[in-house]
């Protein structure tokens, strides 16, 4: 993830830090997997420095084989299906939602076929300059590649939270970036971007935070109705009830 083994403990603890908040605010259900990712990353990025470490000889080889592909196993297997659920399982929106299974399902192929490869295929982690080079053979490459970039990267796009969507432009620009800095073997900055996404969830799970809490009874926490529908509410004015007819049908969350 990172361009040096300290580089990738710093971003760990930063991570770290950063997932700690985002757990201690005893996040909604639906709020969860969201929750979980600054974790995932942090776990992610402290195993890398294990494997900077074995590739510069400061830590048994063995040790760096079981790094190596728990670093993977989190890149390959986690990521491709956690990411997508994350949004799917906080989406209030029906349209959205259906939408957002197709990329479910099509996160847990990628997974399914990227777990088959470290099981059958040998991995190796490589020092390149300020990187690591991990090789492995993935097979029908041209298809997985492109799906896993699409499980992770559309999801957000595919949101009704208008938070989550423009977090997700920029996200897909950033990765772009990123992605040609690594392929030039210039450096590895993804931790870095770990990090601002980190922050990103934290202040959605904020948001959602502070919304809740501005209804004492909760009706204000919209994401956590029935995809596409909310429940009726009564109200009495001037002595008379006011009932809702019909569904409401809402376009967002109070993330939006």
């Amino acid at each position: 993830m990172c361009f040096s083994p300290e580089a990738d403990l710093t971003a760990g603890v930063v991570l770290g830090v950063i997932a700690a908040d985002a757990l201690r605010r005893h996040p909604r259900r639906s709020d969860l997997p969201l929750a979980l990712l600054p974790a995932v990353l942090a776990v992610h990025s402290l195993i890398e420095a294990v494997v900077w470490y074995a590739g510069r000889g400061q830590v048994d080889a063995s040790v760096g084989t079981v790094a190596t592909y728990a670093y993977l196993f989190i890149a390959f297997v986690v990521l491709p299906t956690l990411v997508p659920v994350a949004i799917w399982v906080r989406e209030p929106d029906s349209r959205h939602r259906r939408a957002l299974t197709a990329l479910v399902l099509l996160g847990l192929a990628v997974s399914t076929v990227l777990f088959s490869v470290l099981l059958l295929h040998p991995v190796t982690a490589t020092l390149d300059n300020h990187f690591i080079r991990y090789t492995t053979t993935i097979p029908v490459g041209a298809l997985v590649v492109p799906g896993y970039v699409l499980a992770i990267c559309g999801a957000g796009l595919l949101s009704s939270a208008r938070m989550i969507r423009a977090f997700a432009i920029v996200n897909v620009l950033a990765v772009a970036v990123l992605t040609l800095i690594n392929a030039a073997a210039l450096t590895s900055l993804w931790c870095g971007w770990a990090v601002v996404t980190s922050v990103a969830i934290v202040s959605a799970i904020r948001r959602n935070e502070a919304g809740h809490e501005r209804d004492p009874r909760g009706q204000g926490d919209v994401s956590a109705a029935p995809a596409g529908h909310a429940k009726h509410r009564s109200a009495n004015t001037k002595g008379r009830t006011i009932s809702g007819r019909g569904h409401s049908r809402y376009r967002g969350s109070t993330m939006s």
